[in-house]
């Protein structure tokens, strides 16, 4: 028997978090360069989200397998870019960085960091629409 998984016209998929430190630096891990999404780049943490879980659940999820870090208060971005993805944002963290096995390094970047760096795809308009916004 063949499964085939239907997905309905903008659904939402995955959740990712963007951390803000007391520098305005956010927190990106680089992407191992077998991934099949932004190889070699810099990126947010978070992934797909679970049956029976809210965005929020599997941002606050994903951010804690990935980082280890308790992730609280998170609050939407909102680009107005037509995505599979809900994006958050946060400067309520706790603990500290441990990547998992999915990274192969992470940094607080500056926004000129982000500028100089190879990032996944809407990584610096992120950033700057956070400080901008919050």
């Amino acid at each position: 028997m063949i499964q085939v998984k239907i997905r309905k016209k903008g659904m939402i998929e995955g959740a990712i978090v963007a951390i803000i430190d007391a520098d305005d630096r956010v927190l990106l891990l680089l992407r191992p360069k077998i991934a099949h999404w932004a190889p070699e780049k810099w990126g947010f943490p978070g992934g797909k989200i679970e049956p029976a879980e809210t965005p929020e659940e599997a941002a606050i999820r994903e951010t804690k397998e990935e980082t280890t870090l308790e992730v609280h208060g998170l609050k939407e971005i909102k680009l107005g870019i037509d995505s599979r993805v809900i994006m958050y944002y946060t400067r309520d963290y706790m603990g500290m960085v441990e990547i998992d096995y999915e990274h192969d390094d992470w940094r607080w970047f500056s926004r000129e960091d982000i500028e100089a760096s190879a990032t996944a795809p809407k990584v610096l308009e992120t950033y700057d629409w956070i400080l901008k916004n919050e």
